[in-house]
């Protein structure tokens, strides 16, 4: 078993050093968007490589790249994680679990296992969203969430539509809505953690028990632009004073609440100039829980703040809701497949919940679906700086290996 945890790892290894060349950003992370040159030499790599498992490989109209091993029924099993990243980001995120899936398909069909189910390795397309602002796209698309015209609706910051892009890629956005899958009957994702946590615990496995649910929202404070001189302060319309006494609250709440985190990151001023008054101050909150309740307490402690900020300032507010995905919780019956291995095979492991969305969550709201996570150094992520150990890489290869052959023999 050391010698095949040994070829796992140096496997893991050489293919994230070989991937990590196909980026738009050389020396300054992986940028590596959907539908450009890079995305092209990856997907390309990848074929490569599954083929040289014995994978039957195609590329699918949302531009992922899939490696099918056939089973005794066409119903399928999916394994695998994303291929596209955020500009400047790292060399494990997303990619590393369609490497690690690779090499549980290489396993499969080594052992000589008869599989019940059949068994696919996907490589997704744009689950960051980075070029488009939107993300989880071929999860989308074969669940059959998107129409030619929401691909011309979407369009990046040169004002290509995602239509645009996927023809001039070789595809057929407008046959989009037909490439829903009915065969899929489980989802499993080996992924880095993005967190401290796995780290800071001393643990190999991470066994993610949901994901957690985001509430988005984008809200407008209007005053009035004075001389910052000559106005009062008695007097004052101040956009920036009264929306520092809301934000400074919205972190302080989320930690009264386990599992919860509550961000604003996004600030723009009007004028912003510095002997201006603001005129108008817009800011972005992004609440993340695991239950639907303590998301919307939240929100619902938000929209109060401002109510009580505008009866006291008498400056009006504006509310724009950008995304609400509820929390998706994790199959239990993979979890506990999960769980058997790492006992079995004495690993350190315990249960978390993902705080950052995945595949693994648009595709848990509608079928059996768990994830596997790794420790990340630091808990970096989204950085140059990202890392990950390939020892326990391999690690939730075997763990995903071992549930693989459960879920087939109970077929």
């Amino acid at each position: 078993m050391a010698n095949e945890l040994k070829l796992i790892e140096d496997n893991i290894i050489k293919a994230l050093d070989d991937l990590q060349k196909f980026t738009a950003t050389p020396g300054c992370g992986v940028t590596r968007f959907p539908y450009t040159t890079e995305a092209r030499e990856a997907c390309a790599y990848l074929k490569e490589r599954m083929e040289e498992v014995g994978l039957a490989v195609r590329m699918d109209n949302s531009g992922a790249v899939i490696g099918r091993l056939e089973g005794k029924s066409p119903a399928t099993i999916m394994i695998g994680s994303h291929f596209d990243s955020v500009k400047h980001g790292g060399a494990y995120d997303g990619i590393a679990g369609v490497v690690c899936a690779i090499e549980v398909a290489r396993l499969l069909k080594e052992s000589g296992t008869e599989l019940g189910y059949s068994l696919e390795v996907i490589a997704t397309n744009d689950e960051e969203g980075a070029r488009f602002n939107v993300g989880l796209f071929t999860g989308k698309v074969l669940l059959g969430q998107l129409s030619s015209e929401d691909l011309k609706a979407q369009v990046d910051a040169d004002g290509v539509s995602v239509y645009q892009a996927m023809a001039a890629y070789g595809l057929k956005p407008e046959e989009i809505a037909e490439h829903k899958r009915d065969d899929i009957k489980a989802f499993i994702e080996i992924h880095i953690e993005q967190g401290p946590v796995l780290e800071a615990e001393h643990k190999e496995i991470g066994i993610v028990d949901v994901i957690v649910g985001i509430k988005r929202a984008r809200i407008r404070i209007n005053g009035r632009a004075d001389h910052a001189g000559t106005m009062p302060m008695h007097m004052r319309k101040d956009a920036l004073e009264q929306a520092t006494k809301v934000i400074s609250k919205i972190g302080d709440r989320a930690r009264l609440f386990r599992n919860c985190v509550a961000t604003v990151g996004y600030l723009q001023v009007e004028p912003n100039v510095m002997n201006i008054i603001p005129q108008s101050v817009t800011f972005v909150v992004d609440i993340r829980g695991v239950d639907e309740e303590t998301i919307m307490t939240q929100y619902y402690s938000l929209l109060a703040d401002l109510d009580k900020m505008s009866l006291e300032s008498g400056l009006t507010y504006d509310v724009e809701n950008l995304l609400y995905a509820e929390p998706v919780r994790m199959d239990e019956e993979i979890k506990g497949h999960f769980e058997m291995s790492c006992i079995e095979r004495q690993y350190d492991y315990m249960h978390l919940p993902s705080g950052a969305g995945h595949d693994a969550q648009i595709f848990g709201a509608q079928l059996p679906a768990a994830m596997l996570f790794v420790p990340s150094a630091g808990g970096r992520s989204h950085c140059p700086e990202e890392k990950s150990e390939a020892k326990d890489l391999a690690k939730a290869v075997l763990v995903a290996y071992d549930a693989l052959q459960t879920m087939c023999e109970l077929m």
